[in-house]
């Protein structure tokens, strides 16, 4: 990283956003991953040219925007390196009670390269024309199963188009993404409503024609807020509670139910 104040011009952002700008670039090059700690304040300010101060406040910038996590004797570290229980957002289904989450399985179906548009296509924008596109089956505690489809840009993820779907059964996406190609999930849109299932979801779930589910929506973002996978899960009627656990603007969970 260049020191904050090389080459800049009066009118150039303040040095704090300046610097977490630089450390979020170097992240996004790879130069940390999720999961590696960065080097200390004092590192930092030696290596950026900058006040302590400076530095910390640079750093709580990058913890609001869910970049990184500060752990108070440990240190700060690059953030989504695995997806904690408390933070995942799909699937959660409550058993009886509400105090235990009931097992899923996920399974693969089919794994393929689209240049298919649909609304996938507003979310990732105009520059992606091509994605990989996956299917799979999800069972919940062998009662139900949930249908879900996954869109990701193709031109930072084809490398998963080439997975066998027996590599893929049971991965976590999520964790993959991060782990493998530096892309934590850090935020989401989600949308939910109440509508007819198409034929084609219908036969997969051997539910009659035209039954009514949830059809839940939801869009990834990483670095920047920059789109990575956008998913849509179809959940037929059950009486099972969903816990969804979105996130906050500071990057935590924010627990709810829906029924």
């Amino acid at each position: 990283m260049q020191p904050a104040n090389a080459n800049q011009p009066k009118s150039a952002k303040a040095k704090h956003k300046q610097i977490s700008e630089d450390i979020l670039k170097a992240i996004e090059d790879g130069r940390w991953v999720p999961g590696d700690q960065l080097p200390s304040e004092d590192q930092l300010a030696t290596e950026m040219s900058a006040s302590l101060g400076t530095i910390q406040r640079a750093l709580r910038s990058l913890v609001q925007m869910g970049v990184v996590e500060r752990s108070h004797g440990r240190g700060t570290f690059v953030s989504g390196a695995q997806a904690q229980e408390g933070q995942l957002m799909h699937f959660r289904f409550m058993a009886e009670g509400g105090k235990q989450l009931l097992p899923v399985y996920f399974k693969i179906l089919s794994v393929k390269l689209t240049s298919e548009s649909g609304p996938w296509s507003t979310f990732f924008g105009s520059q992606v024309e091509q994605y990989v596109h996956i299917h799979r089956i999800v069972s919940i505690n062998d009662e139900f199963e949930v249908f879900s489809e996954i869109y990701l840009p193709a031109d930072r993820f084809s490398e998963l188009a080439q997975m066998s779907e027996a590599t893929l059964n049971g991965v976590s996406f999520r964790d993959m993404l991060a782990e493998r190609f530096n892309a934590p999930t850090l935020n989401t849109r989600q949308m939910m409503a109440c509508l007819p299932f198409p034929p084609r979801v219908a036969r997969q779930l051997n539910v009659p024609a035209g039954q009514y589910g949830i059809v839940w929506s939801i869009g990834g973002m990483t670095y920047r807020d920059t789109p990575i996978t956008w998913q849509r899960i179809f959940v037929p009627p059950s009486d099972r509670m969903i816990e969804i656990v979105p996130f906050s603007q500071n990057g935590k969970p924010d627990f709810r139910t829906v029924k």
